[in-house]
């Protein structure tokens, strides 16, 4: 399910020039992969949103998004160098989880085609951060013209 994105995310790891980076240019360098990603599976691909924000370990930040029935919607987080666990799930307005990825990864993705137009919120939660200040975070939603995983 995760193939591409783990793939891509890895040779960024492997990348000498990545490990050189600052810390605070981490998370906008995943960013640009997973834009890139997409636009390799989906050249119709675009970016939706970008939410940002820093979180404490346990501490769910939650972010309200406007979805569209049948179409195609990819969703992304990462987290910063302190960080080694961050969980992203997606509920519909009734507070029912529509989609999650929870694994115990730094790099939680998931796709969605809603049946239902309406608003949603995409909560980030971050399990696993080494310094008690919180961790860094942020998440692509993009929006497509086909599935890019498959359940």
């Amino acid at each position: 399910m995760k193939q591409f994105a783990v793939l891509g995310l890895a040779a960024l790891i492997a990348a000498p020039a990545a490990l050189a980076e600052p810390r605070s240019s981490w998370l906008p360098e995943v960013q640009q992969v997973y834009k890139q990603l997409m636009q390799e599976k989906d050249p119709g691909a675009r970016q939706a949103e970008l939410f940002q924000g820093s979180a404490k370990v346990g501490e769910t930040k939650t972010h309200q998004i406007q979805l569209t029935a049948g179409k195609y919607y990819t969703f992304f987080a990462a987290c910063d160098h302190d960080c080694n666990n961050i969980d992203l799930t997606l509920k519909s307005a009734d507070g029912s989880v529509v989609k999650a990825d929870t694994e115990e990864d730094d790099a939680p993705m998931f796709g969605l085609r809603p049946t239902r137009t309406g608003r949603y919120t995409l909560s980030v939660t971050i399990p696993g951060c080494k310094t008690a200040s919180g961790c860094q975070y942020s998440s692509n939603v993009f929006v497509g013209n086909q599935q890019i995983f498959r359940d």
